[in-house]
This record gives structure tokens, sequence and C-alpha cells, in this order.
């Protein structure tokens, strides 16, 4: 939430902090690009059908070793505690305890590729 007037020490001589002044000035460069941008998008005339994408971020969680990359394989202590079971997409198996994803895993994206974030 923006809040013009907080207590935070480090401020400017108008009582706007540092980081305000540059969270207004990013919305004020953001409002005067985005109808150009939008304009753009709409003159390329290409299709974009993809809008959204769902990030799961588990921090504390399950390794995604356990879930998702089980490597049949591998040793049984490399492997993990947790058995596979095949999904509605052949070739591509998951945990045991996740059948509800693995009913719709055709309607999903595993990104195996993923390096840092």
């Amino acid at each position: 939430m923006l809040n013009i007037f907080d207590s935070s020490a480090s401020r400017f001589c108008n009582q706007v902090s540092r980081r305000n002044f540059i969270r207004i000035g990013a919305l004020g460069v953001g409002g005067l690009c985005l109808p150009h941008l939008l304009k753009a998008e709409q003159q390329s005339g290409k299709a974009h059908s993809h809008k959204s994408i769902i990030m799961i971020y588990l921090p504390g969680g399950p390794p995604h070793q356990d879930m998702y990359d089980i490597k049949l394989d591998a040793p049984a202590e490399i492997r993990g505690e947790f058995s596979p079971i095949s999904t509605s997409v052949p070739d591509i198996r998951i945990c045991e305890h996740l059948p509800r994803l693995a009913r719709i895993a055709d309607q999903c994206v595993f990104v195996n590729s993923l390096i840092g974030s």
C-alpha cells in the first residue's frame, strides 16, 4: 500500500521518503508508458492467448525431487521415500501424494529446466 506520509527516518525536505519517491516515480512512468505499450501490442497483430502463469513456490515445503522429479532408475536411498504414480500424460510420473494433480497433468506444464530465480 502506498503511504506518502509514513514514519520513516529517511525523508526529503517535503516529507516524502526515498522509497515512496521511487515508488511514485515508477507508478508515473508506468502510467505514461502503459497506453503506448497496449497500443503497440494491439497493432502488432499477434494473438496472445496465454496471459498468466501459476508458479508454485513452497518455502520450507517438500523438495521438487520428491514431488515432481522422481528418478525411477536411481537407487532407493537417492530416489526418496515416496512412490511414483502415473499421470494423465504418458511417461510423466509424480509423487503418490498428488493424485488430483496426476489427473489433470495434461493441463499443466512441468518446467524442469529452471536455473535460479
